[in-house]
């Protein structure tokens, strides 16, 4: 009975194909005074490469802010934090548009892409703490223009990849540490959390090296810090549930990131989904077909199942 359930469900998602029908917006995150913790009178401007998928130097976070046309009623929605090894934003030539009309589909309303800044210390002050300033920034904006966007708050979600990863597992757990002003606690309730290839501690063996030290910088060395940042010591009763897909041969991030962070949800009693792929290394996306079906449709059914215990 409960697979007839599943397959009922995921016919029910993937009849949803007004994926198209949505409006792009680029917002400001900060939209009064000037950005927190930006060192005065930067000379430096934001980089895109030649690809035109990698940003740097980022001084001005925004949300690629994708919704849903003429939506009738409130619905879900999810903020989404590219990854790239906190040295750039590998936020792809779509902006995060196939993210977007995936979760559109799936009766979503509206999906934030996040070009937050880098820890570059030529740029920000305390490097180490701006990308979680900027992503409780960006998700209370979700929270905070629910009505105008037809946002549903108690279905606000969150997903990251690789570093990206690391960033949203952050924005999962750390939510006593409230850095950005003027943010409330409210503001930071995430329904779910979706962690791809995700960077989670930051102590041997397992650590991403280039992750922690750019994150961490001089401060590398400093093991309350790597403590700190290290997401399987942070995991509570209280962390959001959380879907978790990773690769068995990637060679980028350990996969072992995964499972460590797969246990302490576990001891912690967290509801959680992982899959692990075989034969696939860090880089897969989206719109591969012989890897989506390994994970996508078992995303579709989990996001579907915790969605309908928040009515």
């Amino acid at each position: 009975m409960r697979q007839i359930m599943l397959l009922l469900i995921l016919a029910m998602l993937s009849s949803h194909s007004n994926a198209q029908n949505y409006v792009k917006e680029e917002i400001k995150i900060w939209q009064q005074g000037t950005v927190p913790l930006n060192k005065p009178n930067i000379e430096l401007t934001e980089q895109l490469d030649e690809e035109d998928k990698r940003f740097t130097q980022i001084s001005e976070p925004i949300i690629y802010l994708y919704r849903k046309a003429n939506a009738d009623k409130p619905g879900p929605a999810l903020l989404y934090a590219p990854g790239g090894g906190y040295a750039k934003i590998a936020i792809g030539k779509r902006r995060g548009a196939e993210w977007a009309e995936l979760f559109l589909d799936m009766g979503f309303t509206a999906v934030a892409v996040l070009k937050y800044r880098l820890p570059d210390g030529r740029i920000v002050e305390q490097p180490h703490n701006v990308p979680l300033i900027d992503a409780q920034q960006a998700l209370a904006t979700l929270h905070r223009n629910a009505e105008q966007w037809k946002i549903e708050r108690s279905k606000i979600g969150v997903k990251g990849a690789s570093a990206g990863g690391h960033l949203i597992a952050s924005l999962n757990n750390l939510t006593e540490d409230i850095l950005a002003p003027g943010v409330k606690p409210e503001e930071l309730k995430q329904a779910f959390s979706i962690l791809r290839v995700p960077v989670i501690t930051f102590n041997p063996p397992y650590r991403h090296k280039g992750s922690y030290k750019r994150l961490l910088g001089d401060l590398s060395n400093n093991q309350d810090l790597l403590d700190y940042f290290s997401m399987e010591n942070q995991v509570t009763s209280s962390t959001p549930p959380t879907f978790l897909v990773y690769a068995t041969e990637d060679k980028s991030v350990p996969y072992e990131n995964s499972e460590i962070y797969v246990s302490a949800l576990k001891k912690n009693g967290v509801d959680f989904k992982a899959v692990e792929l075989k034969k696939v290394g860090h880089g897969f996306g989206l719109n591969r077909s012989r890897v989506d079906k390994d994970w996508v449709p078992e995303l579709k059914i989990w996001v579907s199942s915790v969605l309908a215990d928040k009515q």
